[in-house]
């Protein structure tokens, strides 16, 4: 049973029983940073797998495991750009589920409001503060992923 349609079931049967479910009953996507940080992965260019990934290839890895797929890449900066990246949607808020921040040079991700980024060669990935933020005005263009694609 997927998580999607276990929330689903359990605010029913909350409703059936006289319970109010959650205002905001979408799924959680901590699992997708957890698993990155368990990884203990680290930038390489061309990369895209849980223990090595450049920065497309890590925001490309947190989104199929967001959307319950194997890790795989999606683009990089300028497929982005160009609309070519699967359920990108141009735009985001800083509350929106996953967010991807880029420039022609580089990008980074915010996951369920935590920060992700694959900055340089050799260096582990950086999660939270040490991470920077979609919304850093270096960052020409954000967007947000299609939530009804997330798990």
């Amino acid at each position: 049973m997927t998580r999607r349609i276990a929330c689903a079931l359990t605010a029913a049967l909350g409703v059936l029983a006289g319970v109010t479910p959650p205002a905001d009953a979408r799924p959680s996507l901590h699992h997708v940073v957890q698993r990155l940080q368990d990884a203990n992965g680290h930038y390489r260019y061309g990369a895209a797998n849980l223990s090595e990934a450049d920065c497309s290839g890590l925001v490309s890895v947190a989104q199929s495991l967001a959307m319950g797929l194997p890790p795989k890449r999606f683009g990089n900066t300028h497929s982005l750009i160009a609309g070519q990246w699967p359920h990108a949607i141009p735009g985001a808020r800083p509350d929106d589920l996953f967010i991807i921040g880029t420039n022609s040079q580089h990008m980074v991700a915010q996951v369920a409001g935590i920060r992700i980024e694959a900055r340089q060669s050799g260096e582990r990935w950086r999660f939270g503060d040490a991470a920077a933020s979609p919304f850093d005005p270096r960052f020409t263009h954000r967007y947000h992923i299609d939530p009804a694609v997330l798990k």
